[in-house]
């Protein structure tokens, strides 16, 4: 990997364009260079309160086999009608069950997307094979004092090139992800779904806008469609998704940790 040496920043639109570039808890993303970060390191993160706004993050297909066991994972739908796959965290809005008092994550499981802040790749329009690694500026563990160096002289540290590994991998994987999604919305896979909890004193919550596989259409899918799943890898996908659906108890168990009863219908 070699470092851009000219400082760029990442301007809103190619965030924004970015599928890859989701902006839940990234407040200051800077394309990395040598001149501007070389002498940053990156320390050990002391908590997770960056994630402690969002009830929902990204997750890819080969994340559900984990996740599936912690996290009810369904499909979003974005303005564009493209679907993904995300962890559900809260029963509201900007609630993070997974997060302690102290901030970290109580889980067996962390989500890759959480993981692999305060870094992402961000597209280079100047060489669309070689795309840009970026970090937050605003991390707070992001510093001169310890941890990890990010570049040696002006050339990228070992850490840094094995960062550039997990970020290729994930983007990687999250293409396939795109395909996979792509597949149940062109077979007429998914439909609409709603998760409700109720607290001991009636206070009601509802999720919606949340999108499932249709179990009953699958049994009618073509056995060749059946077939691509399988080697794709997706038949599994869909089986971790679906199991993990149960799931909403134990994210109702959660809530009732931190408030009165919650009765799940």
């Amino acid at each position: 990997m070699k470092p851009p040496y000219k400082e760029k920043n990442m301007s809103e639109d190619q965030q924004n364009t970015d599928t890859n570039l989701t902006l839940l808890f990234y407040r200051q993303i800077t394309v990395l260079n040598a001149q501007r970060h070389g002498d940053l390191k990156l320390g050990s993160a002391t908590d997770q309160s960056f994630a402690s706004h969002t009830n929902s993050v990204p997750l890819v297909g080969v994340e559900f086999s984990e996740s599936c066991h912690e996290y009810p994972i369904i499909f979003s739908r974005a303005e564009n009608n493209t679907y993904s796959p995300v962890a559900v965290l809260g029963m509201e809005n900007a609630e993070n069950l997974f997060l302690d008092e102290g901030q970290l994550w109580k889980s067996s499981y962390v989500p890759a997307f959480v993981r692999r802040y305060p870094f992402v790749l961000g597209e280079n329009p100047e060489n669309l094979e070689k795309p840009w690694v970026c970090v937050d500026e605003s991390c707070p563990w992001l510093g001169q004092e310890q941890g990890e160096p990010l570049f040696i002289g002006d050339q990228p540290s070992t850490f840094l090139k094995q960062t550039l590994t997990f970020l290729t991998d994930y983007n990687f994987q999250s293409q396939r992800t795109v395909a996979f999604c792509g597949k149940l919305v062109e077979w007429g896979l998914l439909k609409e779904h709603q998760a409700q909890a109720t607290t001991a004193d009636g206070k009601a919550y509802t999720l919606t806008g949340l999108w499932a596989v249709d179990e009953a259409a699958l049994t009618q899918l073509d056995a060749d469609k059946i077939q691509e799943l399988f080697k794709t890898g997706g038949l599994a996908w869909i089986y971790f998704h679906l199991a993990s659906l149960g799931n909403f108890r134990r994210l109702a168990e959660r809530k009732a940790a931190k408030a009165p009863a919650v009765a799940l219908h």
